[in-house]
């Protein structure tokens, strides 16, 4: 116990917090700053030891009364060696680990547990274990199609060495650094159904987070995210892909080939067709899923303007405008 620091501000809680408050804080705190959630960050393990230091004392009702009446000068002159009845932090009868007051570094993680690894789980040893949640990148045709991929994660575990307590004996487990979890690699294949939508969600039952005996694991939900395609893409169960033609095609109409997600098609392009026509593939866009059938492709016109810029050319824009309707946008005035 150091009575210089401020263990209510550590915890983020006023002075007259009550019990339940206190609890609830330093869970808070111990998911954000926990090691696990944290690697390698110096800050957050500072963080943690700093709030574990404040729970030790707040939740202890003796050790917190003491602490208290040492903030309030209750005993004059503890600063100093020999000028109190607690003297000089660290030496005889002061605050080091033979004076009154013990500070300890550890904390018992018991009450904690069910947050700290089961989310919202709840506290209890037959609680359930929390949900995982991950993002996995499936590409366009995939999606469209349906496919089986494998996924590798680590799955938090109830320690072994200490069945979840994260102490061994009167110490902080040293296998779970006292978390009372394991983080466990494991390897799992999922089925991404045909038509999967951008950002759906699949739940793998019992493969999130372990919980207690009896309390059953929570589930693994995987985020999808849909890398896109170079020239498809989605409106819902329809599939959109823009097709150039050349003014000649567009004029007299054409017969061309056409991309799906099953292979080229060919279709028929109207004579007189414009830009932003719209040909329906009928049954060539993606299932919906859990309906029957699929969804429709459709093929978007656009007339590719020549390039050529020659005498020649020039005077044969300049022939085609007798074709031209002179009132093309005379709805605008």
């Amino acid at each position: 116990m150091d009575p210089r620091k401020n263990y209510y501000e550590a915890l983020g809680v006023p002075e007259n917090a009550s019990d339940d408050d206190i609890r609830k804080a330093f869970r808070r705190l111990a998911k954000k700053y926990h090691p696990d959630v944290n690697p390698g960050s110096k800050t957050a393990e500072a963080k943690f030891k700093d709030i574990n230091e404040a729970h030790e004392i707040l939740s202890d009702a003796k050790k917190r009364a003491e602490y208290d009446a040492v903030r309030k000068g209750a005993y004059a002159g503890w600063g100093e060696a020999g000028g109190g009845p607690f003297g000089r932090p660290g030496g005889a009868g002061g605050f080091g680990r033979g004076g009154p007051f013990r500070y300890e570094e550890t904390v018992d993680f018991g009450d904690i547990i069910g947050d700290l690894l089961r989310g919202q789980g709840g506290v209890g040893r037959a609680a359930r274990g929390g949900d995982l949640s991950l993002e996995l990148e499936v590409d366009f045709l995939d999606m469209a199609r349906g496919a089986v991929r494998e996924i590798s994660y680590n799955r938090p575990r109830v320690c072994p060495s200490c069945g979840g307590t994260g102490r061994s004996g009167r110490r902080g487990c040293a296998d779970c650094l006292g978390t009372g979890v394991k983080q466990v690699p494991e390897t799992i294949k999922v089925k991404i159904p045909a038509g999967a939508q951008d950002g759906a969600s699949i739940r793998v039952p019992g493969k999130g987070e372990e919980g207690e005996p009896r309390g059953g694991s929570g589930d693994l939900v995987i985020r999808l995210k849909m890398i896109p395609h170079p020239y498809f893409r989605r409106s819902g169960s329809d599939i959109l892909v823009d097709v150039p033609i050349h003014y000649s095609e567009a004029v007299k109409g054409a017969k061309i080939t056409v991309p799906t997600i099953d292979g080229p098609v060919t279709v028929t392009v109207p004579a007189g067709s414009s830009s932003g026509v719209k040909l329906r593939l009928k049954g060539k866009g993606v299932p919906a899923p859990g309906k029957s059938g699929r969804g429709d492709e459709y093929a978007v016109l656009h007339v590719a303007v020549p390039g050529a810029r020659s005498e020649d050319f020039l005077k044969l824009v300049e022939r085609l405008k007798a074709f031209e309707d002179p009132n093309l946008r005379g709805g605008w005035n």
